[in-house]
């Protein structure tokens, strides 16, 4: 069966087709005289999240994209362009090199390094003599995944609240994102900008701001895409304020889109159909490429860099190795021509997370074949929701299309380069909804479960994740105790378990939870850190020493667990050697406030005073708004007998956070030390009221209760 095929290479592989294709391009110098955009400046805005089919430009009419219709109006738009991945970080790495996961080898968020020799779209531009920065969104774009090569600025700046959630230092609105990106673009010089900007505004959780929270009450997501479309606004009015629009290449891209319920996914990253592949791809260029040009034939995200480069002038290909997956597609544009039709690869390894099994796709024209232990293929012209798979009647139509898959991902699945991520990262990655924890192997990874079928479980996950991040902990508690009982050896369904129950302050059951997960998968070192804080919790402070050097040894580069063992020591009066682990942490992690405060303790009690000043004053640097360093200062300038300071400190602790115990009862000795006995035992008063159904504050509580007693026995002359 033939249907609704375009011209094309039957039974070659993707390379052999990129290949022969790349052997009779000559770009569009051999259209125009020399490079058509010589010299021009190049806009890059990645909108993360966006399906295609949410923009008017795409076809809905009920979308407010004003901003993005009128690019896709002025130049060219890409009717079928394809993610590689429905992942933001493998997905971005392809856009900026032309290269596909299974050569970048970034196949998962959070994992591995860009390759420090790999040529970019920033490394050949900042090459050729333009200022070049980036401005990103959330934190799974950070400089320490390899992104940042090329880029005189690298603006990842996303600030980290030791007293907040770590959602609230995973991303940032795309208006904070474009602040920086104009401010960066009003210190143009004489040469030629590349400017990439990424807007994580489309991801989940939907939450847009006004006007569109309530314009699109009940369509949060395209609120969401509307408040994109607005920062697309203002970068487009930056450019023609400067007269700069008409010497601008502009080119939007989605890194992967959304599946919003379709088969049984809420959002991305398990299953490769097109709600998540199909992304909107625009390039303005103008007088150099014709105004509402569509391109019908397929594309993937990996010819945009080639094609942009070309079009500067400053061709990828051949700038160094590997040779690109992507193609310039220039000379066609240009010329007002469809680009030919070549095979377009897409792949998703985010169940091996689970245990189960990687998915990887080829389309061909219309069809599209998806390798799965039980595989799919679709004619995406007469079946574009991907409904009815002709398998296996059609099993000789699917024959060349997985061939030439085979021929690209490879035979066997290939992990990830680079090591599993760290606990920061894997907390912070968690905040955005994306697991990050181990790749499992053995067993399960041999049964192969396929992603298809376990959608329902992860359904489940994706719903009791974002119970957590609404509070609602007894709701995620309920679905994630449905979802181990329908996978019982799934360490990640145990893992998020036990972490429920630890938030819901249940320690002694978390405990048993995380010791299971640590069994599932020994190797998970997330899943023996959580298990040594939750003892530490628990009250059983000899089993948690032993269970952090035991996740120390697994990993000793965390950071997190070097400063909860610090902690531990500190508690059992080790100070010396809590000193050592807080200091280990900061050396691994320099922008980490908590250890830094947690140092300036240890050397308190260690009576090396101006020692521990430093030390609080430098994470007050990293952390403005974090209260605990206030609350140090004040308790050793109390030491020094300087009341007044103290008070003064104290009170900066407070108007950070009302309900820091300890900075009320160090502010009431304060002043009882400084001779204000009335307003001391006042302190110590409101102090008991407060905390009296606080069971987490009956240390603050009984001390205050003791020295207001002491007070009072003291009499007024005391």
């Amino acid at each position: 069966m033939r249907v609704g095929l375009r011209p094309c290479l039957v039974g070659t592989s993707l390379a052999a087709v990129l290949a022969a294709a790349a052997g009779t391009w000559s770009g569009c110098a051999s259209h125009h005289r020399g490079a058509p955009a010589q010299g021009f400046n190049l806009l890059l805005v990645t909108v993360d999240t966006v399906r295609a089919d949410h923009l008017g430009a795409y076809g809905d009419a009920a979308a407010q994209t004003p901003n993005l219709d009128s690019l896709a109006r002025g130049g060219a738009r890409f009717e079928h362009a394809e993610s590689p991945v429905p992942l933001t970080l493998p997905a971005h790495a392809s856009i900026l090199s032309g290269l596909l996961p299974p050569r970048h080898r970034l196949r998962q968020n959070g994992f591995g390094r860009f390759p420090e020799t790999v040529p970019t779209l920033a490394t050949r531009l900042s090459a050729a003599g333009y200022r070049t920065g980036a401005f990103v969104g959330a934190f799974v774009l950070d400089r320490r995944f390899g992104l940042a090569r090329g880029f005189d600025v690298y603006d990842d700046d996303i600030h980290r609240d030791p007293n907040g959630p770590p959602a609230l230092e995973a991303e940032r609105r795309g208006r904070e994102v474009v602040d920086r990106a104009l401010a960066w673009l009003e210190g143009a010089d004489n040469r030629p900008f590349f400017a990439w900007v990424h807007l994580y505004d489309a991801h989940a959780p939907y939450d847009p701001p006004e006007p569109y929270r309530q314009r699109f009450a009940d369509r949060p997501y395209d609120g969401e895409i509307a408040e994109v479309d607005a920062q697309v606004g203002r970068l487009l009015e930056a450019l023609e304020r400067r007269g700069w629009s008409r010497r601008t290449v502009v080119a939007v891209a989605g890194d992967h889109g959304e599946a919003l319920g379709e088969h049984g996914e809420l959002t991305h990253g398990l299953l490769i159909y097109e709600a998540s592949l199909h992304v909107p791809l625009l390039v303005r260029a103008p007088d150099v490429l014709p105004r509402g040009l569509i391109a019908q034939a397929p594309v993937s995200l990996v010819d945009l860099a080639p094609t942009l480069a070309a079009l500067l002038g400053h061709p990828l290909d051949g700038a160094g190795e590997p040779a690109l997956d992507g193609r310039d597609l220039s000379p066609f544009l240009c010329a007002g021509r469809e680009p030919p039709a070549s095979d377009v690869y897409s792949e998703s390894y985010y169940a091996t997370m689970f245990g189960w099994s990687a998915l990887s796709a080829l389309r061909r024209g219309d069809l599209k074949y998806i390798a799965a232990p039980r595989p799919e293929l679709y004619d995406l012209h007469r079946d574009p929701g991907e409904l009815h798979n002709l398998l296996p009647p059609e099993e000789a139509t699917s024959r060349p299309l997985a061939a030439a898959l085979t021929a690209v991902a490879g035979a066997r699945p290939s992990p990830s380069a680079g090591p599993t991520p760290d606990a920061e990262t894997r907390a912070r990655l968690a905040s955005l909804g994306y697991l990050a924890g181990v790749q499992l192997g053995g067993s399960r990874a041999a049964a192969g479960k396929d992603p298809k079928d376990m959608v329902g479980l992860f359904r489940g996950f994706e719903e009791a994740h974002r119970a957590t991040a609404e509070g609602r902990l007894e709701d995620a508690k309920r679905e994630l105790e449905r979802m181990v009982a329908a996978d019982p050896d799934n360490p990640v369904f145990v893992g998020q378990l036990a972490e429920a129950y630890r938030r819901t302050d249940q320690p002694q059951r978390a405990v048993e939870l995380y010791r299971r997960a640590v069994a599932l998968a020994p190797s998970d070192r997330d899943a023996r850190y959580n298990l040594a804080i939750t003892l530490r919790e628990a009250g059983r402070p000899e089993e948690a020493l032993a269970a952090l050097t035991a996740a120390i040894t697994l990993d000793p580069a965390n950071p997190e667990a070097h400063n909860a063992l610090g902690i531990t020591l500190s508690a059992r009066g080790d100070l010396e050697a809590a000193r050592a682990q807080f200091a280990e942490a900061i050396r691994l992690d320099p922008h980490g406030a908590a250890a830094r405060n947690n140092l300036g303790n240890a050397l308190r009690d260690l009576k090396r005073a101006d020692e521990a000043e430093a030390a609080y004053r430098a994470a007050i640097d990293l952390a403005p708004r974090y209260a605990d360093p206030w609350n140090g200062l004040g308790t050793l300038e109390i030491q020094r007998d300087h009341y007044a300071a103290a008070i003064a400190d104290l009170d900066r602790a407070l108007a950070l956070a009302p309900a820091l115990r300890e900075a009320e009862l160090n502010r009431a000795i304060a002043l009882q030390l400084s001779g204000q006995r009335e307003a001391a035992a006042k302190a110590y008063r409101d102090l008991v009221a407060a905390t009296a159904a606080e069971p987490q504050s009956n240390v603050q509580r009984q001390a205050a209760m003791q020295l207001l007693a002491r007070l009072e026995q003291a009499g007024p002359s005391s």
